[in-house]
C-alpha cells in the first residue's frame, strides 16, 4: 500500500485530462477514441481516489487532513468541469430543441463554465500538491497554502483573459476606427456606379459647414466621378419645397433618385451619433443604388414539396434567409409557385424558377410544366439533395444532367464539426470549371473554398440538344458514400464523380426561337443544377463586408446573373489582392489561442520565479534549516546563545 497516495494524484490527473480531451476533441470515432476515453476516466478516478484516501487516513485536525481536504475540493471542481463538458456536444444541444440563437447561447455558457471549472481546479490542486512533492513530502502548511493560493490566483487571472477572449470572439463584432474620420467607398461600389445606364441623382440635406457632411463629401465626390451621378447638397430649412417633395423633415438625410423611384439613407447631423453609420455607408449606398438602378424582377420558388424555407425549420433544417437577402439586394422579388400554379400553367412574367431542396415528389404534371418552361427558353435553378425521390428525373434528362446515387465524401478535404467520420460529408472544394458563372471563383481559387454539406454527385449526359458543362468539381480522393459509414469501401463505392454543380444550355427551335427573337431575349434555355441545397444555407452564404462575400454567396450571385441574362458588374466579389481576408488554419488558431491565453502568463510566471530564485541565492533570505544570526536554533525552537 502506498504510504503517501497523494504523490500520484497530480501526475494521474494531468494524464487523465490529457487523454480525455485528446480522445473527445481530436480522435475520430473508433477503437482509439474508446481507449483514450476509458483510460482517461480510469486515471481521473484513481487521482481523486488517491486524494480522498489521504483525507480519510489523516488524523482529525491535522495539517495533512486540511491540505487533503483542500486538494480534494479543487480536484472535485476540475472533475465537475469535465462532467459539464458533454452539455456542449452537438448531439446533446440538438435534443434540447433550441433555435439557432438559443443553441449558440447554451453552448457558449457551458463552454465557459466547464473550461473555467476544469482549469481553476486543475491548476490549484496540482500547484499545491506539486509544492509538497518538491519539498520531499514534508508538510509545511504555510508554504503549501501559499503555493495553492498563488496557483489559484494565476488560474483565475488566465481565466479572466480566456473569458474576455472567448466573449470577444463569440460576439463577432468589428470596430472600424476609420469610420471616425470619413466614410470610404469600395471598388465594388465604383464599378456598380460605372455600370449605370441611366443617371442617378443624389440629394443630401445638410446645413452648411456640418461635421457629418465634411466626412461624407469625399465619398460623394468619388461616386460622382465614377459614373452618371449628380450630387446636390441642400439645406432643408432653405429648400422647404424640395424637402417636402422628397419627404425630408430635417437635415442629415441622403436621397438616391432615379426616374420616379427613390431610396433614403438616414445619417443625422450630430457627428457623435452619426459616426456609427459612416462605416456601413458604402454597404447601405450599394443596396439603395441596386434597388433604384436595376429593373425589378421576380424569382418564382416552388413550394409544396418540402423545399427549404427562408428561416430554419423546427427540425433544425437551416434556412436560406441570407440567400434571399442577396437576391433582394439585386432588386429581385421572390414569389411562391404552388402546385396549382405549376399544373395549370406558370404566370406570364415567369423568367426564372428555382427549386430549393425538395424532399417530396413532384407530380408528373408539374414536371411536364417545368419541362415546357425550359424548352420555351426559361431559366431554372435546381438545388437537389441526395437520397430524395423528387421525381425530377425527366427534367434532368432534358437538361443533360444525371444525379448519382449516394453522398459525396472526402477523407482529407472536409471541415470539422463533430469530430466524427460524418464530418467527411462536409466538403470543401476550390476546383471550378471554365463556365462564365464560376470565372471569378476560379481566379480566386487559391484563396477561397466552396462549402457543401451532404452533396450529390452529378454527371453530364451527351447526345441530346442540351449542352451540360461543369461548374464545381469535388477534390481529389472523393467518393460516393452508399452505406452511411463514411469509410471508403473500395470498388463498392465509386470515386469517379464528374461534378457537384453543373450548368446547361439549349438553343431554342421553331416557334420559341422566333418569339424570343421578336422580344430580344437570347434564343436559348439556361439551367444550373447543384447537388446540395445546403450550399445556399445561412451558415455558408454570407457577406463579410463591402465588396467581399463568401464563395457560396458569390456562386449564388453569379448564378443569378447568368440565369437572368444580366451583364452588369457584380455588386460584390470574393476577396481579391486589394481586399485580403485573414485566413487561419485550425492549427494556427490553436497556437494563437494557447500563446495569448497561456503563453504570456507562463512567461510572466517564469520571470518571477527566476527573480525570486536569484534573490534568495544572493542571501536575501535564509535557506530552510540554517540558523539565523539571532541565535534561534530553527523552526522547531531550541536554546539561545
Amino acid at each position: 500500500m502506498i504510504e503517501q497516495p497523494w504523490r500520484a494524484a497530480p501526475v494521474l490527473w494531468l494524464g487523465a485530462s490529457t487523454l480525455l480531451l485528446a480522445g473527445e476533441r481530436y480522435a475520430a470515432a473508433g477503437i482509439l477514441r474508446g481507449i483514450l476515453l476509458g483510460v482517461g476516466t480510469g486515471l481521473a478516478i484513481t487521482a481523486v481516489g488517491a486524494c480522498a484516501a489521504e483525507f480519510l487516513n489523516a488524523e482529525r485536525g491535522s495539517a495533512a487532513r486540511t491540505q487533503a481536504r483542500r486538494s480534494l475540493g479543487f480536484y472535485g471542481l476540475a472533475a465537475l468541469g469535465l462532467l459539464l463538458y458533454p452539455l456542449t456536444w452537438t448531439g446533446v444541444v440538438d435534443r434540447l430543441g433550441f433555435d439557432d440563437a438559443g443553441a449558440g447561447t447554451w453552448r457558449a455558457v457551458w463552454t465557459v463554465a466547464w473550461l473555467l471549472a476544469w482549469w481553476v481546479g486543475t491548476v490549484a490542486a496540482v500547484g499545491g500538491d506539486w509544492t509538497r512533492y518538491r519539498s520531499g513530502g514534508d508538510l509545511e502548511p504555510r508554504r503549501v497554502r501559499a503555493a495553492t493560493a498563488a496557483a489559484a490566483s494565476l488560474a483565475l487571472a488566465v481565466s479572466w483573459v480566456f473569458a474576455l477572449n472567448y466573449t470577444a470572439r463569440e460576439g463577432d463584432r468589428l470596430w472600424e476606427w476609420s469610420a471616425r474620420s470619413r466614410a470610404r467607398v469600395s471598388e465594388a461600389t465604383l464599378e456598380l456606379v460605372g455600370g449605370l445606364r441611366d443617371p442617378v441623382e443624389i440629394v443630401a440635406f445638410f446645413p452648411p459647414a456640418n461635421q457629418v457632411l465634411r466626412r461624407i463629401e469625399p465619398f460623394l465626390d468619388e461616386v460622382a466621378a465614377a459614373g452618371p451621378v449628380d450630387v446636390a447638397v441642400l439645406d432643408q430649412a432653405l429648400e422647404p419645397t424640395r424637402a417636402a417633395e422628397l419627404g425630408a423633415r430635417d437635415n442629415g438625410v441622403l436621397f438616391l433618385l432615379r426616374g420616379g423611384d427613390q431610396r433614403r439613407i438616414d445619417l443625422g447631423t450630430d457627428y457623435d451619433r452619426a459616426k456609427s453609420g459612416l462605416g456601413p455607408l458604402d454597404r447601405d449606398f450599394q443596396e439603395a443604388l441596386l434597388e433604384i438602378g436595376r429593373e425589378r424582377r421576380t424569382l418564382y420558388l416552388t413550394v409544396g414539396h418540402g423545399e427549404r424555407g427562408e428561416y430554419a425549420s423546427d427540425a433544425g433544417v437551416p434556412g436560406m434567409r441570407n440567400a434571399r437577402g442577396i437576391l433582394r439586394a439585386l432588386n429581385v422579388t421572390t414569389r411562391d409557385l404552388s402546385v396549382t400554379d405549376l399544373v395549370q400553367g406558370l404566370p406570364a412574367d415567369t423568367g426564372l424558377v428555382a427549386v430549393f431542396g425538395p424532399t417530396e415528389r413532384f407530380l408528373p404534371e408539374e414536371v411536364d410544366s417545368l419541362r415546357r418552361f425550359w424548352s420555351d427558353g426559361g431559366s431554372l435553378l435546381l438545388l437537389l439533395e441526395p437520397g430524395v425521390e423528387h421525381g425530377l428525373e425527366p427534367l434532368l434528362a432534358d437538361l443533360g444532367v444525371r444525379q448519382l446515387e449516394g453522398t459525396v465524401a472526402n477523407e482529407r478535404y472536409h471541415l470539422r464539426r463533430d469530430g466524427g467520420l460524418s464530418d467527411r460529408r462536409l466538403l470543401l472544394t476550390n476546383r471550378f470549371g471554365s463556365h462564365a458563372t464560376v470565372s471569378d471563383l476560379s481566379r480566386a481559387a487559391s484563396r477561397i473554398g466552396l462549402v457543401l454539406e451532404g452533396a450529390s454527385g452529378l454527371e453530364g449526359v451527351v447526345g441530346g440538344p442540351a449542352r451540360p458543362s461543369v461548374l464545381v468539381r469535388p477534390m481529389a480522393g472523393s467518393w460516393l458514400e452508399l452505406d452511411g459509414d463514411f469509410e471508403r469501401d473500395g470498388e463498392a463505392e465509386p470515386d469517379r464523380i464528374e461534378a457537384l454543380a453543373m450548368a446547361s444550355e439549349q438553343e431554342l427551335e421553331g416557334t420559341a426561337a422566333a418569339d424570343s427573337g421578336e422580344t430580344g431575349v437570347p434564343a436559348e434555355s439556361r439551367a444550373i443544377v447543384i447537388g446540395d441545397a445546403d450550399t445556399m444555407n445561412d451558415e455558408f452564404v454570407y457577406v463579410t463586408g463591402p465588396g467581399t462575400m463568401s464563395a457560396n454567396a458569390k456562386l449564388l450571385l453569379d448564378a443569378y446573373m447568368w440565369l437572368g441574362r444580366e451583364d452588369e458588374t457584380a455588386v460584390s466579389s470574393v476577396p481579391g489582392d486589394d481586399d485580403p481576408v485573414l485566413q487561419r488554419t485550425r492549427g494556427e488558431s490553436i497556437r494563437w489561442f494557447l500563446g495569448t491565453v497561456f503563453g504570456v502568463p507562463v512567461l510572466v510566471l517564469a520571470a518571477g520565479f527566476v527573480y525570486v530564485r536569484r534573490r534568495r541565492s544572493g542571501g536575501g533570505a535564509p535557506s530552510r534549516g540554517s540558523a539565523p544570526e539571532g541565535g534561534t536554533a530553527g523552526p522547531t525552537g531550541g536554546g539561545g546563545s
